[in-house]
């Protein structure tokens, strides 16, 4: 009885250490993407006129991009959280509620429709 309580120790153990390994090495699964960083919402469009995204959401409208998938958005005066993931044309972002598809209009920038706005991201200096 002694000898399986002390293999199905080593066996716990070892799973646990698995785990452990497994969940760090997860951790940042975007570390090298492009899209890690700061974005803001720089220009927008509604109906083919142009808008002034600030005004419209009654402040600034920014994304961060984390490397372990974890996403945080400022809307105005709203801040939120969520996850993202990259996608084969740009990124998504996800919260409890909604998801926001974001596409690659080149390097470094990106687009998304907003509440029947199209909006231009960039991304920010000195970030990833």
């Amino acid at each position: 009885m002694i000898k399986i309580k002390k293999r199905l120790s080593v066996v716990l153990a070892a799973v646990c250490l698995l785990c452990l390994l497994l969940t760090g090495c997860m951790s940042d699964k975007y570390e090298n993407s492009e899209y890690v960083g700061v974005w803001k919402a720089t220009t927008g469009s509604m109906g083919g006129i142009q808008i002034n995204v600030s005004k419209v959401v009654g402040g600034e409208f920014t994304l961060e991009l984390k490397p372990n998938g974890d996403a945080k958005a400022i809307i105005g005066s709203e801040k939120g959280n969520g996850d993202w993931e990259e996608t084969d044309k740009g990124f998504k972002l996800k919260d409890s509620s909604d998801e926001m598809v974001f596409v690659k209009v080149e390097t470094g920038k990106v687009k998304t429709d907003y509440s029947g706005m199209t909006i231009l991201f960039e991304k920010q200096a000195g970030a990833k």
